[in-house]
């Protein structure tokens, strides 16, 4: 998400030219909620100069992803579930977060997850789970 909307990052054509030619294409754009929140973290808290503002970092978010999408998020229940498969797996660390990004995006048929750390979701592919690094 950072890589579609900062234009001095080393993926951004990449970025811009997957999602802009999906939307143009009328594919549901569906975002986890937590990939909000771990975007917005990471917009505002970058070294300057490409640091944004708490505003600015909520504006760009809600204006590339939010109102364009359908922000998908997990019910309490399903983080009980999710804590315990992690444990049973070994997924641990940072994966965390992976896990919990990915398992939003299962929670939709047919969905496709943008990335460029394929590797960190290979995972979850046998899930159900479509991957695709934009410009590959």
């Amino acid at each position: 998400m950072v890589a579609a909307v900062c234009a001095w990052h080393e993926h951004y054509q990449a970025a811009q030219s997957e999602l802009t030619r999906r939307l143009r294409d009328d594919e549901p754009m569906l975002v986890a909620g937590p990939a909000l929140v771990e975007s917005y973290a990471v917009l505002t808290r970058l070294p300057p100069p490409h640091r944004l503002s708490t505003r600015d970092a909520h504006r760009m978010i809600e204006t590339s992803f939010v109102e364009n999408g359908k922000v998908v998020a997990l019910e309490g229940r399903a983080y009980r579930v999710l804590l315990a498969t992690m444990a049973a797996e070994g997924i641990a660390g940072g994966r965390a977060y992976d896990a919990v990004v990915a398992e939003c995006t299962l929670r939709e048929r047919g969905v496709t997850l943008l990335t460029f750390n394929a590797d960190d979701f290979a995972p979850f592919a046998s899930r159900g789970l479509e991957i695709v690094v934009p410009g590959r």
